[in-house]
């Protein structure tokens, strides 16, 4: 059996957690979160991450500044 494909969706609220995952898993994949960029950075270090879905404003670090150091490695 294949493993799931992971998502790793990051926003500052928690409602948009919680929509695209319940979409999101209905279609079979495995989901975690992030809150901020940062946190979506450490992660993506750690899990075996295929798809990320990003905020643009966020507390800390930014969409757009932590994609650009995602995009960096």
């Amino acid at each position: 059996m294949a493993a799931k494909q992971q998502i790793l969706i990051c926003d500052d609220q928690h409602i948009i957690h919680e929509t695209l995952s319940a979409y999101l898993k209905n279609d079979g994949f495995e989901c975690i979160s992030a809150y901020d960029g940062e946190q979506a950075i450490k992660m993506l270090k750690e899990q075996n991450v295929q798809l990320l879905i990003i905020d643009i404003m966020m507390p800390k670090l930014d969409g757009i500044h932590a994609t650009l150091k995602i995009r960096e490695y």
